[in-house]
């Protein structure tokens, strides 16, 4: 396997991309190749990765995004998408696009990309913060719908919003290989957990700093016991809606082999 990431160009680029969502999500939300080429075209940006070591180099992943601005008025990229086909995750292709985009982004200017993620999918959680140095200070319910909040069979569709500061300290150290992902030893030894079980109600501890776990595979947790993932979403929800009120800020991730946990410091 051989990895090149770089910018799609042409129309049958645009096109396998508009397909690569199509295998990854099926037909929800594909963003079709000729607003992909309209937006790159126009201070957006959608990189390719492809795959050199196979014949006619195949295109194995992707991210797209496009100019945006804070509520201050702060230019910012808004990464709306990435994906890797499946035959391809867990080779660090989505952390390659990830630095590739923020390269291009850098040089454009511009110093902050955000994204949104589900809070229980820890594959998600652990690449965005501690792979990244992405902070999350925001927790947007049920972004996608549908209406009434608990569809059939399905979790409300919250998420965490990344913020991924370019140049901060934390995201340069882990660019340049500085500084490791913690582990989830280190992070029981910071802070206090504040979920322990999520059929119990939490209350966020006293201090600066605190923990909130959720379950290492919450999508595997989805499909085998439904009511299950909805306490785990209720709960986690509630604690960090009161957690980024009261001055919280997300800084780090761990895992190990039964939970997730999420570093809080205020």
């Amino acid at each position: 396997m051989h990895i090149t990431i770089r910018p799609i160009t042409g129309y049958h680029e645009y096109r396998a991309c508009e397909e690569l969502q199509r295998a990854v999500w099926g037909t929800f939300g594909a963003v079709p190749h000729h607003l992909l080429l309209t937006v790159q075209m126009n201070g957006g940006l959608c990189l390719g990765a492809f795959d050199e070591a196979v014949p006619a180099t195949p295109m194995v992943g992707f991210v797209f995004g496009f100019l945006g601005r804070t509520a201050e008025g702060r230019l910012k990229h808004a990464s709306h998408m990435a994906a890797v086909l499946p035959a391809y995750r867990n080779t660090q292709i989505g952390e390659g696009l990830k630095w590739a985009q923020r390269d291009h982004i850098l040089a454009q200017g511009l110093d902050l990309i955000t994204w949104t993620y589900d809070p229980l999918l820890s594959r998600n959680a652990y690449l965005n913060l501690a792979k990244l140095g992405g902070e999350c200070r925001t927790y947007v319910r049920n972004i996608y719908g549908p209406v009434p909040e608990e569809p059939q069979g399905e979790l409300p569709s919250d998420r965490f919003r990344i913020d991924w500061w370019l140049n901060a300290a934390q995201v340069v150290a882990r660019h340049d290989k500085l500084s490791p992902p913690s582990s989830a030893k280190t992070l029981h030894a910071l802070a206090p957990l504040a979920n322990p079980d999520p059929l119990v109600p939490a209350v966020l501890p006293s201090g600066d700093r605190c923990l909130i776990q959720i379950p290492a595979e919450g999508e595997m947790l989805k499909a085998a016991d439904l009511p299950r993932a909805r306490a785990w979403r209720y709960q986690v929800r509630a604690l960090a809606e009161t957690a980024f009120a009261a001055g919280f800020v997300i800084t780090d991730y761990a895992r190990d082999d039964m939970v997730g946990l999420y570093l809080l410091e205020r």
